[in-house]
């Protein structure tokens, strides 16, 4: 089982546009809906399925293609769940305040991948290298957030 989770304070940059809870939670749907401008390793992404709290969508990660059922918690955290390819699990975006009160966004996975023994080199050099591929990409989110804000392209509805 690989595991991690990073907080990462959303508001760090003075000159960038400042984001609120609410135009962070809009770019994280934004982002569930199509992450392609989002996640750059993420080459695909079609929705099969949409309710109003949940949707099914099939995507190209680093060349795997994935089944993820997304769920949405309203301005807390969006839940997405890889039900088939090659690695399986959870993966959690959540808003949150940091440990000085700050907004943040907190990305945790923990997922299994088939084809690699549990607790071997193998799957913790697997942990680190989709470590540092989530550090980007909650780098990238952030940074799409920004463009979408300085472009009022985000909207707190």
């Amino acid at each position: 089982m690989v595991q991690a989770s990073r907080t990462i304070k959303v508001n760090t940059d003075p000159s960038e546009p400042s984001l609120t809870r609410s135009l962070v939670w809009r770019g994280l749907m934004m982002k569930a809906e199509n992450p392609l401008p989002f996640v750059p390793v993420i080459s695909s992404c079609k929705v099969i399925e949409r309710q109003r709290d949940w949707l099914v969508r099939e995507i190209i990660d680093n060349g795997d293609a994935i089944t993820e059922a997304v769920t949405f918690y309203p301005e807390r955290m969006i839940r997405f769940e890889r039900t088939s390819g090659r690695v399986l699990g959870t993966i959690l975006n959540e808003i949150v305040e940091d440990a000085d009160g700050d907004l943040a966004l907190r990305f945790t996975f923990t997922l299994s991948v088939e084809g690699i023994a549990p607790d071997s080199a193998q799957e913790r050099e697997f942990a680190a290298t989709m470590e540092q591929g989530y550090l980007m990409a909650v780098a990238a989110t952030l940074k799409a957030m920004r463009k979408l804000a300085r472009e009022n392209a985000l909207s707190a509805n």
